[in-house]
């Protein structure tokens, strides 16, 4: 009976984590689109921000390419954390040993390559979007032992559910943020005129 009720109650907080994790999650969406007004939010408000982009390009010349990780202070965030943590407890320390990096840092590089010259218009955004929300995942399958070190979870659903929010929380957000002339350093074609479409 004692083994039933633990179990239950360790159900129970792993459950009210993965809660947490999403409401996390899906706050840092909503804050940002509520911050953020210049998004787009659909193909034809896009289509035109496209047109205004690729008539601005000729006005400047494409920067060297130049990535902050995962944008918005993500990878800033991340290793910060995991650094701070790291010196007041020892159990974080040893469980994020060698991982002050973003564990999918390189998949949000990648995408920046693509931002950063923004060519192929609407479709090819939409393409590199799901394929940062793929490797995302992808990095949940594949890790599920280490993400269950790290995060305590028991189960390898447990890990790949808590990296499949999270690639759902970057994905809508970089749907919303990451048009074009919004005059953010991470917007489509952000490598002309850091992401402002206007003459010089």
């Amino acid at each position: 009976m004692n083994s039933s009720k633990s179990a239950a109650s360790v159900f129970r907080r792993r459950r009210r984590t993965i809660i947490v994790l999403i409401f996390l999650a899906a706050g840092a969406t909503l804050l940002y689109f509520l911050f953020f007004r210049t998004a787009t939010l659909g193909p034809i408000a896009e289509k035109k921000r496209m047109a205004q982009l690729e008539a601005a390009k000729p006005h400047y010349e494409l920067k060297a390419f130049e990535s902050d990780g995962c944008s918005f202070n993500i990878s800033q965030g991340w290793s910060t954390s995991v650094k701070g943590l790291s010196k007041i407890s020892p159990a974080i320390a040893e469980r994020y040993a060698n991982a002050e990096n973003i564990p999918f840092e390189e998949a949000c590089i990648q995408h920046d390559k693509i931002y950063h010259k923004g060519e192929g218009g609407y479709g090819r955004r939409l393409q590199a979007d799901n394929a940062l929300r793929a490797e995302i995942i992808s990095y949940g399958i594949n890790n599920t032992e280490e993400i269950k070190r790290r995060t305590n979870l028991s189960t390898n659903e447990e890990a790949i559910f808590l990296y499949e929010t999270i690639a759902e929380a970057v994905y809508y957000a970089v749907r919303v943020g990451g048009a074009p002339c919004t005059g953010m350093p991470y917007a489509w074609g952000f490598g002309y005129g850091s992401g402002v479409c206007t003459s010089p």
